[in-house]
C-alpha cells in the first residue's frame, strides 16, 4: 500500500510541475516577444534575453531541489520550492519586463 502512495504522490508532484511550467510558458513566450523587440529597438540585440534565461535556471535549480526533497518524503518543502521559485521567477519577469519597456 505504501508503494501506492509513493506513486501518487509523485504523479501529483508532476502535475503540480507541469501546471507551474505551463503558467511560465504562457508569460515567458510572450514576454519573450517583448523584450526581442524592445533589444533590436534599443541597439541591444539578443542580449536583452539573457536575464530571462537565468529566471528559467532559477527555476530548473528549484525543481532539481524539490526533487530531492521528494526522494526523501520531505513533501511540503519540495512543494514550498516548486511554488516560490515559480513565484519569484514569475514576479522577476513581470519586474524585468516593465523595466525595459518603461513601465516600472
Amino acid at each position: 500500500m505504501s508503494q501506492k502512495r509513493g506513486i501518487v504522490a509523485w504523479i501529483i508532484f508532476y502535475g503540480a510541475v507541469s501546471g507551474i511550467l505551463l503558467i511560465v510558458a504562457a508569460l515567458f513566450l510572450p514576454a519573450a516577444s517583448v523584450l526581442r523587440s524592445v533589444g533590436e529597438r534599443s541597439g541591444q540585440g539578443p542580449v536583452i534575453l539573457i536575464p530571462a534565461a537565468f529566471l528559467l535556471l532559477a527555476y530548473l535549480f528549484a525543481f532539481l531541489k524539490a526533487r530531492a526533497l521528494g526522494k526523501r518524503s520531505r513533501w511540503i518543502a519540495a512543494y514550498g520550492w516548486l511554488m516560490g521559485g515559480g513565484a519569484l521567477i514569475l514576479v522577476l519577469l513581470l519586474w524585468y519586463l516593465g523595466r525595459m519597456t518603461g513601465r516600472s
